[in-house]
């Protein structure tokens, strides 16, 4: 099973401690959090946003490191 892209209303409702709609939006702007509003007026957020948030993500790969190494060849 594929985990959402976006935290369910119940995680939400989780996250922020409320059930309405209104007082969600409040507690996201207060804390911080980056959100977005959806075509049902509802709060929706990235999970993956949500993990690194609350500190349980996992790192992201780069995908470029530069090669310091080779600058001080020269």
């Amino acid at each position: 099973m594929d985990t959402p892209l976006f935290l369910t209303a119940d995680e939400l409702s989780t996250l922020t401690g409320f059930k309405t709609q209104k007082k969600q939006v409040e507690w996201l702007r207060t804390k911080g959090w980056r959100f977005e509003i959806n075509g049902n007026g509802r709060a929706i957020v990235a999970r993956k946003y949500a993990e690194k948030a609350l500190g349980c993500g996992t790192p992201e790969v780069q995908a470029y490191q530069p090669n310091f190494g080779a600058m001080q060849e020269a």
